[in-house]
């Protein structure tokens, strides 16, 4: 497995990445000549290293280059303002996704998303701001439940221990904790809903979430399955909000089955 941590950059904001390359195809980058590659957006107060192995999983599993990139303000990235207001996840979706994956030669990307993650590759692909062949999303949001921002609360109260077991994984986790709770916290972000966009997404989707997700309910899930055509869902038992961590394996292997599906129908 060839990995390759590097950055670019998006306006004025240094984006950290990493690639990763299975060794059939280390002699160049998949990509390079249109080949589809599965491209990972992380959760709110995640980073490319909270992802765990699940990346290098899917690079040896699939045959497929993967990409996993830290937004503005996580991991090793550079730094955004101290607040977020309530259209973050719609700007990263038309704005801050489409130059990452330009300035990385990514064309056909296939794309993974957990929690925000999730939402921003929905968005993406709804507004067409991105053509994905196919769209796999874990504990997604579409719209703000009670549990949402009760489990935000929650954890909320142990902000000391929180931030300092993100500090193995974010130069700046103070800020990209409080950044996360505060807009999400604000009482004009409890209307936001992105469950309107959904009906235009046209690629396959693959949905997946815990049955103890602090965060949300199947009611997420059960949203898009019925507004998207071509989405499936699936409630995993014994799981929590981040189910890479709690079911790694039953996850890969959905993840896998997916990719697999979109390159016989659109790779």
């Amino acid at each position: 497995m060839n990995v390759e941590d590097g950055r670019i950059q998006v306006d004025t904001v240094g984006i950290a990445y990493r690639r990763l390359t299975p060794e059939c195809s280390e002699a160049g980058h998949p990509n390079s000549d249109g080949s589809p590659t599965v491209v990972m957006l992380h959760e709110g107060l995640g980073s490319i290293t909270q992802w765990r192995d699940l990346p290098e999983v899917l690079a040896r599993q699939c045959g497929l280059e993967v990409v996993a990139y830290d937004r503005g303000g996580y991991g090793r990235s550079d730094p955004l303002p101290a607040n977020y207001s309530d259209g973050f996840m719609e700007r990263e979706a038309t704005d801050v996704l489409p130059a990452v994956l330009e300035g990385l030669a990514v064309s056909r990307p296939i794309l993974i998303g957990h929690s925000d993650g999730a939402s921003i590759a929905l968005i993406a692909a709804a507004l067409g701001s991105v053509t994905p062949l196919g769209v796999a999303v874990i504990a997604p949001h579409t719209f703000i439940e009670d549990i949402c921002i009760e489990g935000i609360r929650a954890i909320d109260t142990q902000r000391d221990e929180v931030i300092t077991g993100l500090a193995r994984h974010h130069d700046d986790p103070r800020l990209a904790f409080e950044r996360w709770r505060d807009v999400w916290l604000t009482d004009e972000f409890r209307h936001w809903d992105i469950r309107p966009l959904l009906e235009r997404i046209v690629c396959g989707v693959l949905v997946l979430q815990g049955d103890g997700d602090q965060y949300g309910t199947d009611a997420q899930v059960w949203t898009i399955t019925g507004k998207v055509n071509s989405a499936t869902g699936h409630i995993l038992d014994d799981c929590g909000h981040v189910a890479h961590r709690d079911q790694p394996e039953q996850i890969a292997g959905y993840l896998v089955e997916f990719v697999s599906d979109c390159l016989s129908t659109g790779g």
